[in-house]
């Protein structure tokens, strides 16, 4: 291990005298145009001396590049001789001088450029308020701008300076080339991402050929990088891996981390608890193991230091601990402490510029505002925990209003708390409604962390408890300041064999183990959230099955008739021969059926094969590079022909449908959703879980899946952590299912494999829960499996534009859906397929809104008159007692608003609609209030995953059953094909979670 006191030597030949470098921190302090002020020399030499080298803060390459005000610059000659007495102040003390040069790219803010546009790869904006849309760099800009590099570095070595340090990281240009966030360009400089490292590669090598041609054999060469971006997509760790192999071949002295702490894990998996310097290490490649990597961040003491050594990193950059103390290297080498804040009034003996000191508050300690904020705590923890005994209620906001919680209390002792969750989210929310209170209660403190996946509900429950205290004349402050019981983290590992682990809490998990657990076997099911339910829970509740006998009792709605002429007429040149027999029998029912209503019997059609024909032809699609795309016959024809078998095993079950109407979800396109009496779909999850409970399955939440466990071939087992970091390796004896869902809430991912829509957004929204991120393929991919259908993604038309979720509003019944754009005008046929209906949205603006009456409103589902009145006031819903008036408040024309509902109460009294063919038709907008909801699509479904057989067996790469490793639900992929039909995903979940399940347990 190195030695913070061992010389260095660089591939350069440059020999630095211990392995200490002060950071490169901005300190905002040069002239207006970017000149070296006085200010500046004297804060630099002040800190020279004891490090190996100091690496002066960012200088722009341009004159339009700075990132902040007061920016140094290197972008004329007129700045050499400003730079060459800062280089030779810093070099006098006997540290090497290192001169970090950038361009801030699109983070060029106008106002410190002179109004100057910012410029990128791509005219796409960063991820922060306010941020202006960049100019696209053209093909001569781009090497105009390698030229700006390499005139900087020229200039660097005129006043003097050792080396320069490239800055490619901080979202700045460099960086901004390497991301696919901000490189969308498909000349030679973006694309792939070999073509995203010509940039960076370009600046390594201009710099490397001027200081050739200064024989600067002997001048250093450094880069610095962030190793991740939080952004969709943007860089991954294995990304810059790459980037760096690439780097280092080329040459160069040393690579610099730029992060907050050199002993940070990933900030886009942050489950991970990994360090990246270790992740870095194992990935390097020979050509990167030869180069010294600078660790940053966290370094105030010399345990820090020689830890980040210890840990892998071969140098240490110093910065927060150098602005309050200039000879920090010198301190640590002689084994001091050093000060790790600095006196209001040190700012002058500091040497620290103006306009560095206003901006550094919390580097700053005013010492009697610190007593005073330390007193204060120290008073609180002595306040005596006392109640007025007794019952009190309070509330907290949680997502459907006003969340009652009462609060029983001794004198001293929080006793009970009741949470009135019964208008909260059935099942997403149950882990804070059940874990807050009782952490509240164990610790009797309100020093609670809110829980993954239910933060909302969590603070809610937090924020009734403390004002509950408050009545009950306790300190609500006391308690949010006592200390929370620490968590001990468990380097444990247990090792355990069942018959069969299922991976993924939802409704095909739960499907999958209820019918194993039917066969004897023994299960444990794993969660890595805090509650199971996974999508499930969130979606409406209906599910697709083509029960005849039923639906027959219901009449044809107007347009029905239309749609199934429509669709008998299809040219059979449109079907893959597996689908044509399929075609033929359904026509011959159709005939059939046309002829009972011209003899009067106006009934509800529906059978097997249009329930296929219809998932055949709505799945159907073409991708962006011509490729077509359909389900997979026998996956559907399973589907299809076993969906009954489906219903009726849940109502075996326990689950109660409302056999009193028959409905249409959005993007169905036929009335046969079953759908229980309970709303939503928890109802499944908890009459599934507690079947599963009562036959002595195991379900074990907050445990992610990481690996499965392959031998010879055969998946045995899995491999999985839990939150507290336990290990668990579970071997199966006759396999896993992972039914884990699918990436609608990975954007980065969905943009990986996207091959259907022109453009995903980077902040799309989504309808899922944000535990569905593919993990389950990755884990699938990585044993073999074959994927399918990535490609094609579903959006949901009809999202909430502020949150993406599916259930707010008026969401009625799509017979009743009336859709008008910007200008009050109709433009699909609303019972339209969901891709159909979402590409609509987009060529209208995005945003429409959905027309409702009072009579329309009665028939919305999954809501209550008390939900609605509480979204009228939050704006959710806008509501008025005219047309006349709505249109005024949506802001939309209010002739083209009044003309287009009347024309649609035309087309619904002629159950006709020549313009749009809209293929069923309910109410009219006639009657007052009148209520519009705005809508905007949102990520809802991912038909893309694992391949599987009939048997929902996985499929290899090599077409070969991978055996012992079975997949359900939306972590599979052939299906759905290019869309999923609305009330299909349910179906999906149940049938081929009961067949995994089934042939999980019939494994030998």
């Amino acid at each position: 291990m190195a030695q913070l006191v061992d010389e260095i030597v660089f591939q350069s030949g440059v020999k630095l005298s211990n392995r200490i470098v002060m950071a490169p921190m901005t300190i905002q302090s040069a002239f207006f145009d970017g000149g070296v002020t006085q200010e500046m020399i004297n804060y630099y030499a002040a800190r020279s001396g004891d490090a190996g080298a100091i690496i002066v803060e960012s200088a722009f390459v341009e004159n339009y590049g700075r990132a902040f005000p007061g920016a140094l610059g290197i972008d004329t000659d007129s700045k050499i001789a400003g730079l060459k007495k800062l280089a030779t102040a810093i070099k006098a003390k006997g540290s090497k001088a290192i001169l970090q040069i950038y361009h801030a790219g699109r983070m060029a803010n106008p106002e410190y450029n002179g109004g100057h546009h910012p410029i990128s790869a791509s005219p796409v904006a960063a991820l922060r308020d306010n941020a202006e849309t960049p100019l696209e760099m053209t093909k001569e800009q781009v090497e105009a701008m390698i030229e700006s590099f390499g005139n900087a570095v020229n200039r660097a070595i005129l006043a003097g300076f050792d080396g320069v340090e490239i800055h490619g990281a901080n979202t700045y240009l460099i960086q901004q080339f390497f991301s696919p966030h901000s490189n969308r360009r498909r000349d030679k400089w973006g694309g792939n991402i070999e073509k995203r490292t010509r940039f960076p590669l370009a600046i390594l090598d201009k710099t490397k050929q001027v200081a050739s041609s200064h024989d600067k054999s002997d001048f250093i060469i450094g880069y610095r990088f962030s190793p991740e971006e939080i952004e969709q997509p943007g860089i991954r760790f294995e990304d810059t891996m790459f980037l760096l192999d690439k780097l280092a071949s080329s040459g160069l002295d040393y690579f610099h981390f730029s992060m907050g702490s050199w002993a940070r894990n990933s900030i886009v998996t942050p489950e991970d608890q990994e360090l990246l310097i270790d992740k870095y290490r194992q990935l390097q490649s020979d050509a990167v193991a030869k180069v010294p990597v600078i660790g940053v961040g966290g370094i105030a003491q010399r345990a820090d230091a020689d830890s980040a050594l210890a840990q892998g990193y071969d140098m240490v950059s110093v910065g927060k601990g150098y602005l309050v103390e200039p000879t920090w290297a010198g301190k640590v080498l002689d084994n001091e402490t050093c000060a790790e804040f600095a006196d209001i009034a040190q700012q002058e003996a500091l040497q620290i510029p103006t306009p560095l000191w206003e901006i550094m508050d919390y580097m700053i300690v005013d010492s009697a505002a610190e007593a005073l904020k330390h007193q204060r705590i120290k008073e609180l923890q002595n306040i005596p925990i006392k109640f007025n005994s007794g019952e009190y209620t309070a509330y907290g906001r949680g997502h459907n209003g006003d969340l009652p919680v009462t609060v029983t209390f001794s004198e001293d002792k929080i006793l009970e708390i009741f949470v009135d969750s019964s208008k909260e989210s059935d099942g997403i929310a149950n882990p804070a409604f059940e874990r807050i209170p009782q952490q509240i209660l164990d610790g009797q403190t309100l020093n609670i962390d809110v829980i993954s996946g239910a933060t909302v509900s969590s603070q809610a429950v937090l924020d009734g408890v403390s004002n509950a205290v408050d009545l009950a004349g306790g300190n609500s402050e006391a308690l949010r300041c006592k200390a929370k019981e620490a968590v001990e983290w468990s380097s444990k590992t247990i090792e355990e064999t069942v018959d069969i682990v299922v991976v993924g809490g939802g409704g095909a998990g739960l499907s999958a183990t209820l019918t194993a657990l039917d066969k004897g076997k023994s299960v444990i099911l794993l969660e890595k959230f805090p509650a199971i339910g996974g999508n499930t829970v969130r979606t409406g509740g209906w599910v697709n099955a083509a029960e005849p006998e039923w639906q027959n009792d219901f009449a044809a709605l107007p347009g029905e008739k239309e749609t199934l002429m429509l669709l008998a007429k299809t040219p059979e040149s449109e079907f893959v021969d597996e689908y044509l027999a399929d075609f033929k029998v359904l026509k011959s029912q159709l005939d059939n059926y046309f002829t009972d209503l011209e003899s009067g019997k106006q009934y509800l059609f529906d059978s097997v094969e249009l329930h296929r024909i219809q998932t055949y032809l709505g799945g159907k699609r073409t991708d962006l590079n011509g490729e077509s795309i359909h389900g997979q016959y026998d996956l559907v024809e399973t589907l299809t022909s076993r969906s009954m078998e489906s219903i009726d095993w849940l109502s075996e079950k326990g689950i109660d449908f409302d056999r009193s109407v028959v409905e249409i979800p959005v993007g169905a396109l036929w009335r046969r959703a079953h759908k229980p009496k309970r709303p939503k779909g928890v109802e499944f999850v908890d009459k599934l879980s507690k079947r599963i409970q009562d036959q002595n399955g195991r379900i074990i939440t907050d445990t992610r899946a990481t690996d499965l466990i392959v031998e010879d071939g055969k998946v045995v087992g899995i491999k999985a952590v839990q939150a507290n970091g336990t290990k668990l390796v579970l071997r199966a004896n006759h396999g896993v299912v992972l039914a884990s869902g699918g990436f609608g809430a990975n954007t980065q991912m969905i943009k990986k494999y996207n091959s259907y829509w022109k453009e995903i957004a980077d902040d799309i929204k989504t309808t899922n829960s944000p535990a569905l991120v593919g993990d389950g393929i990755e884990i699938g991919e990585k044993a073999g499996a074959d994927l399918v259908g990535m490609g094609f993604v579903q959006l949901m038309p009809i999202g909430d534009p502020k949150s993406g979720a599916l259930l707010t509003g008026l969401i009625v019944p799509p017979e009743n859906f009336v859709f008008v754009n910007q200008q009050g005008k109709r433009f699909v046929d609303e019972c339209g397929s969901r891709d159909v209906l979402s590409d609509a949205f987009f060529d209208n603006g995005g945003l429409i809104y959905m027309i409702a009456d009072e009579n329309i409103r009665q028939t919305a589902a999954n809501t209550s008159d008390e939900t609605i009145e509480r979204e009228i006031k939050e704006g959710i819903i806008v509501q008025a007692d005219t047309l006349e008036e709505l249109a005024e408040k949506i802001n939309v024309p209010v002739a083209e608003l009044t003309n287009t509902i009347a024309q649609y109460n035309a087309c619904v009294e002629q159950g006709h609609d020549p313009e749009f063919h809209k293929s069923a038709f309910g109410l009219k907008v006639a009657q007052a209030p009148f209520y519009a909801t705005p809508r905007q699509p949102s990520v809802h479904h991912t038909m893309g995953g694992l391949k599987i057989d009939t048997k929902a067996r996985v499929i290899g790469k090599d077409g070969n059953i991978i055996e012992g490793l079975y997949a359900a639900g939306e972590v599979t992929g052939g299906i759905h094909a290019g869309n999923r039909l609305g009330g299909n995903a349910l179906i999906d979940i149940f049938t081929y979670g009961r067949i995994a399940g089934e042939s999980a347990s019939d494994l030998v």
